[in-house]
């Protein structure tokens, strides 16, 4: 199956756009687009490919890493002729010097006892004047308790603040910024959001109807959505927005950087 067909991430298995995690996931690639027309890609930390997927209709070439060699394999569909993947180590990149224009590297910091070093070899592998791009979430936002991230797959979650200097540390910031469900999504598919909403009536009963439409047959739910909104139950790829104003609050915190 295609990457507009598929999608394996967090807690999801063969979903595709049908997952919950698809747009939020997915919106990163489709933010980076920009920065890769006809450059020579890293995407450290691959997974099952989708990204290379939706990157390398503008990219000369991507080359996906996983350490994984189950994922890696099913990221091979994605490929296509100007896509590679490679089983390695982010701490020991099988590459030289300065090999890439790009790197994306999104929800892989916040997994890693080594930070520090990671950052150091996507930097080596990265050419001077190449950019970076990075998400991960913000302990603003997940509000770990004692310095403890909540989820138990995450070693150490960044404040903006924390995150701003240990990417300065090795790169130049050029933009640093918040990731949010666009604000006409009034409710998200997510737990920690919608534990988050307002308690008025409206808004509970907009919940519930919400809950609801969800428990419905999922081909049914589809058909359902189409008709009545025109695009999928789930948010898409299209309803994040990427903003510096939302940089204290939002989910996730995304940084375009450079390599001087």
């Amino acid at each position: 199956m295609a990457v507009s067909e598929r999608f394996q991430g967090a807690n999801v298995v063969d979903a595709g756009r049908l997952s919950p995690y698809w747009g939020e996931h997915a919106a990163r690639y489709v933010f980076a687009s920009p920065f890769v027309e006809n450059a020579t890609i890293l995407d450290i930390a691959c997974g099952t490919g989708y990204g290379i997927g939706l990157l390398r209709s503008k990219a000369k070439f991507v080359t996906g890493v996983d350490i994984d060699p189950v994922t890696a394999i099913e990221a091979k569909a994605e490929c296509g002729e100007n896509g590679a993947v490679l089983l390695g180590n982010g701490l020991g990149l099988p590459f030289a010097d300065d090999s890439f224009d790009v790197v994306t590297s999104f929800e892989t910091l916040e997994h890693l006892h080594d930070r520090k070093e990671f950052l150091a070899e996507l930097r080596r592998v990265l050419r001077p004047g190449g950019v970076m791009v990075l998400s991960t979430p913000n302990a603003n936002y997940t509000q770990s308790a004692g310095g403890k991230p909540a989820n138990q797959f995450h070693i150490h979650e960044y404040t903006p603040e924390e995150l701003r200097t240990e990417l300065g540390s090795q790169f130049t910031v050029i933009e640093f910024l918040g990731q949010t469900l666009d604000e006409q999504i009034q409710i998200s598919p997510f737990f920690e959001g919608q534990r988050r909403l307002p308690k008025d009536a409206a808004t509970q009963i907009r919940l519930f109807g919400w809950k609801a439409f969800n428990k419905i047959p999922v081909a049914t739910r589809e058909r359902l959505s189409e008709s009545i909104w025109g695009k999928p139950f789930y948010p898409t790829e299209m309803d994040y927005n990427f903003g510096k104003d939302t940089v204290e609050t939002a989910p996730t915190l995304v940084a375009v950087l450079r390599k001087d």
